[in-house]
């Protein structure tokens, strides 16, 4: 095999160079067309097929070759017909000659129609079937590139929650420093009033301590003033229940809004805690999508040579996270 294709070789370059030493490169096709089948025909003995000598002259189409051989042939019966009327043949050989050479010609003629209409149909098929993958190709292209589109359209929405997601979480976060702030300063307040509550009820007691004291060791000599001494402990008894009433009443009060502050506060804190939770899922979702735009565009789908993607959209949780947080608040 490898003896005839080097033989095979041989033969093709000795043809191009007779056809380069025969004519210019500045010939017309028609002519190199005719050069190229008359070398292969009458010199190699090989069938010029429009295939054939387009792949030697490398000028013209298929269709316009295949016309030049058809007038190729044309003017080799025509110039055989010329040498059959030669008057010193004798006439049964000149019929002979001629019966034989339309036999060849029409031969001929059958071969070149056959090689062209299956050329011409392997060309036909070959034509339809790159323009169908051309299509495929096309509708492929077109599909990646809209699919392309919606991931950056995707992933640019995803930028804005998450850019919105985090000014909404620095929000949040300001106010609930602001509501510890305030937290802290009801504490401070809360504890500097139970020290002077605590304050005040220890002098009390120490006063009427010595009050109490006091009238007993002097009612061993006034026993006048008795009654006296008791109205006082009892309006000092009216006093102290008063006063710790209102303190009571003050404490509770105290109490209740700084539990209200407490709770106000926690509920800060979850909303903070859930937010966060939300910004995450934004943020690992926008990472999937980043990655999947690069290997989109790594694989050549993108112009621009770079990526491709969870398609899942986030849950809307963001807009619950505020109704709970106007809720938590009021």
């Amino acid at each position: 095999m490898a003896g005839k294709h080097e033989s095979s070789s041989q033969v093709d370059a000795g043809i191009l160079a007779t056809l380069r030493a025969r004519m210019p490169a500045d010939a017309h096709r028609k002519e190199k067309s005719r050069q190229a089948a008359s070398l292969l025909f009458f010199e190699h003995g090989i069938y010029p097929s429009a295939k054939v000598v387009l792949s030697y002259t490398q000028q013209g189409s298929l269709t316009d070759i295949n016309r030049d051989l058809q007038e190729f042939w044309h003017d080799l019966r025509d110039k055989a017909r010329v040498k059959l009327d030669a008057p010193y043949l004798p006439q049964e050989l000149l019929e002979n000659f001629a019966n034989a050479l339309a036999g060849l010609w029409d031969q001929a003629v059958a071969n070149s129609t056959a090689t062209f209409d299956a050329e011409r149909l392997q060309a036909e098929t070959e034509v339809d079937r790159a323009k169908r993958k051309m299509a495929e190709a096309e509708q492929l292209a077109s599909s990646m590139l809209e699919r392309a589109q919606a991931s950056e359209a995707e992933l640019r929405q995803e930028r804005e929650r998450r850019e919105n997601a985090e000014k909404r979480v620095e929000g949040q976060i300001s106010e609930i420093e602001a509501l510890q702030s305030s937290l802290t300063k009801w504490q401070q307040q809360a504890e500097s009033e139970a020290r002077a509550r605590q304050e005040a009820e220890q002098r009390f007691s120490r006063d009427l301590e010595a009050e109490r004291t006091l009238r007993q060791h002097e009612s061993e000599r006034y026993d006048g003033e008795m009654k006296f001494v008791k109205l006082q402990i009892d309006s000092a008894r009216n006093a102290e229940r008063e006063l710790r009433d209102q303190l009571k009443a003050v404490n509770e009060h105290k109490d209740a809004e700084l539990s209200a502050y407490r709770q106000r506060a926690n509920n800060a804190a979850d909303l903070v805690a859930s937010i966060k939770l939300e910004l995450a899922e934004v943020r690992g979702l926008n990472r999937g999508l980043e990655r999947q735009l690069a290997s989109m565009k790594s694989d050549g789908i993108l112009p621009g040579g770079a990526p491709s993607s969870s398609n899942k959209k986030p849950r809307p949780r963001v807009a619950r996270a505020s109704a709970i947080k106007r809720r938590s608040l009021r």
